[in-house]
């Protein structure tokens, strides 16, 4: 907990600060952490969990944060593209590289939004949707009707509050989310 909080110290004075919060899980009766961010307008919240910080993807980030710290030496530089279109930073650790990678990446892509397939063009219909080599189809079978009518009538109906509500209570639950 303390290099917790001195890493926070650290982002908060680069302009990223963080409120960590210690809750209580009552689903699977354990402690967590949540850790919270304004970016770009949004709150980024991160929820570290007991059983992530004992578990192998923990180890395996620790021991590659272990790798990576100071391994880049004086000079050190992240490179994209190549021949005439080539660019370069110089860095001095790898978030920095990171950073600016991602930074570079997003100049040249662009992001849509579209509430249904109808609104999408027949070229961003078969790349996402129809073309059978990336596709997938499943089977759906619904065990009950009266359920499954409920749950589609809070999540489609014409009634926002129910909406509101069940998003607001499982947003932090979801995962895999399609941005």
């Amino acid at each position: 907990a303390v290099a917790l909080q001195a890493k926070l110290r650290e982002l908060n004075a680069t302009g990223a600060p963080a409120e960590v919060a210690g809750e209580f899980d009552v689903r699977t009766d354990k402690p967590l952490l949540r850790i919270s961010r304004r970016h770009h307008g949004n709150i980024k919240s991160s929820v570290i969990t007991q059983d992530f910080v004992h578990g192998a993807d923990y180890a395996a980030l620790a021991e590659a944060a272990d790798t990576f710290r100071g391994l880049l030496g004086e000079g050190a530089k992240v490179m994209r593209g190549e021949g005439e279109k080539a660019k370069e930073e110089k860095v001095g650790d790898f978030r920095v590289a990171m950073k600016w990678l991602i930074s570079e990446a997003e100049r040249t892509t662009s992001r849509q939004r579209y509430k249904g397939l109808g609104e999408m063009n027949p070229e961003q219909l078969w790349e996402t949707t129809m073309d059978p080599n990336v596709r997938r189809l499943l089977r759906v079978q619904i065990d009950d009707a009266i359920e499954a009518d409920r749950v589609f009538t809070m999540l489609m109906g014409d009634e926002v509050e129910p909406r509101r509500d069940f998003i607001e209570t499982n947003a932090l639950r979801a995962g895999n989310i399609d941005v």
